[in-house]
């Protein structure tokens, strides 16, 4: 995982990298867009992006903001149209990947539907899937893209992360098990099977804790391996995200905490109060990129103010 960060922030978020090459008109539109998506407008975000798309029809950026608007509006099909327009134009980049797979899981479509949809030839594009099944804790299908990459560095060290990964699941699988078994035939133990898993050093909980205590101190150097030795271990906790995010501001690694903290997001459900602590330390990154402009429209996201 701690490889997967240095790749990850490789990855051009679509929204971050383009925008200066484009007229007024679609400056304001693409804002506009993000804007409405921020406070949940998604018809109104979809609109603004169709306004882009008919000045920039082939703007793979573009299909991809649409792809996750028609998403939060529970468009799937849509969304799945908008994502492998945004794939075909650049089969390199993760996000829009991700886009897609999200599309298809929420039509209960599988790997095998995507291979058949994306320019699946594409070497960069089979190390990006590997990667996202891998975050997305699909690892049986992670490996079995695994076998189609020929051997080197990266088939290498992912594999043996992989296995790391499918032991700890399968190694916490057997001790729920047991522990479950035990709880049914002694109710008198359920505080004894529950402590046993918080006090494990290596829990979720024990994480956000030390993660917690940390972030106080202002430790970053700390906060940072801390938060990459929890995602080893719970790659969709959204708080081990923030604290990365944090962690890289704090050190000054203001695009490597934009990338971190929007990956985070996807993340987070219903928490309100944590989605605002993302969007704050997002727009911290950009303040100290200095993009004021960014920064506000992150800020204007926030619903509870400190």
């Amino acid at each position: 995982m701690i490889a997967s960060f240095g790749y990850a922030q490789e990855i051009e978020n679509s929204a971050d990298v383009f925008l200066e090459e484009y007229s007024d008109d679609f400056q304001e539109a693409f804002f506009e867009g993000l804007k409405q998506k921020g406070i949940e407008n998604y018809d109104r975000a979809v609109n603004s992006f169709l306004v882009c798309q008919k000045i920039e029809p082939k703007n793979a950026a573009v299909a991809n903001e649409l792809a996750k608007a028609y998403l939060k509006s529970k468009q799937y099909s849509l969304a799945q149209e908008q994502a492998e327009i945004a794939l075909n134009e650049d089969p390199n980049n993760m996000w829009y990947l991700e886009s897609l797979y999200i599309s298809l899981k929420k039509q209960y479509k599988n790997v095998s539907n995507l291979k058949e949809i994306v320019p699946y030839s594409n070497y960069q594009l089979k190390e990006n899937l590997a990667h996202l099944l891998y975050l997305k804790q699909n690892y049986n299908e992670a490996k079995n893209v695994l076998v189609e990459l020929n051997d080197g560095a990266f088939k290498e060290d992912f594999s043996a992360k992989l296995q790391a990964a499918i032991d700890h699941r399968k190694a916490n699988t057997n001790s729920f098990t047991f522990t479950s078994t035990t709880v049914t035939n002694t109710p008198t133990k359920k505080t004894t099977a529950r402590q046993t898993t918080s006090n494990s050093s290596n829990s979720a909980f024990n994480y956000k804790s030390r993660l917690k205590f940390t972030l106080k101190q202002k430790n970053y150097v700390f906060l940072e391996t801390t938060a990459k030795e929890a995602l080893e271990a719970y790659p969709s906790q959204p708080y081990f995200y923030y604290a990365l995010g944090t962690a890289y501001n704090g050190r000054k690694k203001h695009r490597a905490a934009i990338e971190t903290l929007k990956m985070g997001l996807d993340y987070v459900l219903d928490d309100i109060r944590l989605a605002d602590n993302f969007y704050r330390e997002i727009a911290a990154a950009y303040t100290a990129m200095g993009n004021p402009a960014k920064a506000n429209m992150y800020l204007a996201k926030v619903k509870f103010k400190k």
